[in-house]
């Protein structure tokens, strides 16, 4: 089994950073804080989280809405004041806007944007209140003030999470569990949400509706650390001899540079991910 040191990073395919990048600053407190090898490091200031963005074609893949990233905010009523928001900027910034809707206790906007992808400003409050607990506790110790992004009516408190679809659930439920090392939090029969133990932020896993569902491309992915190189060559040479055992769709060759080991694969519902040497 891994022994991931973190959950470190989210990956995620613009067609145009010019385009992308202004409306996830504006709209969701996101601040460049990087760039290497053509790609833009995101972050939010209250969250250790990165998000990669690749850019690609101005043709690139449009994503489901049931493959999105998340943020999260302290009440439902900032979920109506943000959708406002959203309404404001929609024309200068090309979004398109799913009306708030509750859904397991949690409160959310959904909105699209011309990169390909969804975004999802949600909140936890009633679920707080009724003492769920794990991924619906705050992600947060202490809260950004309004003035850090003020005039919009809302604060996104912190960069929370990533969806993937799954063609087995619970097949991949034992996959995280048992070869990748991570948490599975069981809220749901057709979800769940899969994380490091040692932080907050989290991937929900969602039952697929369909045998013919789109596969994301590996420009959308997870990145999780492993404590050393050495760490990152051992699991390349375990997924090589068990990958058929654990369903591994696709395994690439392990690459070095001077920041780090990785390499990535697609798992047994071609979603992929990757493992890596990375000190955050």
């Amino acid at each position: 089994m891994l022994k991931p040191t973190g959950l470190i990073r989210g990956h995620y395919e613009c067609r145009s950073f010019a385009e992308t990048i202004p409306i996830l600053a504006d709209i969701l407190a996101l601040e460049v804080v990087g760039e290497k090898y053509g790609e833009k490091v995101l972050k939010h200031p209250n969250t250790d989280w990165r998000l990669v963005l690749h850019e690609g074609r101005p043709d690139a893949p449009i994503k489901p809405m049931r493959n999105h990233y998340g943020v999260r905010v302290t009440t439902n009523e900032e979920v109506d004041r943000a959708c406002d928001y959203l309404e404001m900027k929609k024309d200068e910034f090309r979004i398109k806007i799913i009306k708030p809707r509750g859904n397991h206790n949690a409160y959310s906007v959904h909105f699209f944007e011309p990169g390909g992808n969804f975004w999802e400003i949600e909140s936890y409050e009633k679920a707080v209140e009724t003492g769920m607990g794990k991924t619906t506790n705050p992600h947060w110790t202490n809260p950004l003030p309004k003035e850090k992004f003020s005039g919009k009516g809302y604060v996104p408190q912190a960069f929370t999470h990533g969806t993937l679809e799954n063609d087995d659930l619970e097949a991949s439920e034992r996959f995280y569990r048992e070869v990748l090392g991570l948490e599975v939090v069981k809220l749901w029969p057709s979800s769940c949400y899969v994380k490091h133990p040692s932080t907050p932020w989290y991937v929900v896993c969602i039952q697929a509706l369909s045998a013919n569902r789109q596969r994301l491309t590996r420009y959308q992915r997870f990145t999780l650390a492993v404590d050393s190189p050495d760490a990152v060559r051992d699991a390349h040479r375990a997924f090589q001899a068990r990958g058929r055992d654990w369903k591994i769709t696709e395994l690439d060759d392990l690459k070095e540079t001077s920041d780090e080991v990785s390499f990535l694969f697609s798992d047994l519902n071609s979603n992929w991910w990757e493992i890596a040497s990375a000190v955050q």
